[in-house]
């Protein structure tokens, strides 16, 4: 894995070149992804997906800073809850419908 830079470097990076931070950001990202297990992939390729939409509504560093404090702050409240609350976390189980295939067959040549 990447060795992630010192501040001092971080800093100047963002301040002097920010294309070589993002791609950094990028790479540790793909990086984190790839070591992950099979079943988190998915979960962690939607949340990053989700984190630069929101990231590239920003305008300046600080947005960008609230966005991803708050994401953070709202995962770390849902853990909290779970942690605390389990009893109420696993009443919560999505109900599976089946839906029947009620719909006639036509034949192609009568839908003229």
């Amino acid at each position: 894995m990447t060795k992630l830079p010192g501040f001092d470097r971080l800093l100047w990076l963002a301040e002097n070149e920010p294309s070589k931070l993002n791609a950094l950001q990028k790479k540790l990202n793909k990086e984190v992804i790839d070591e992950s297990s099979a079943a988190s992939k998915p979960k962690l390729i939607s949340l990053l997906s989700h984190l630069n939409k929101k990231l590239s509504l920003c305008k300046t560093p600080y947005q960008r800073y609230q966005i991803v404090s708050s994401m953070m702050y709202q995962k770390l409240s849902s853990l909290n809850n779970v942690l605390n609350h389990p009893d109420e976390f696993y009443q919560h189980k999505a109900k599976v419908l089946s839906f029947a295939n009620n719909i006639p067959q036509t034949d192609a040549k009568n839908t003229r």
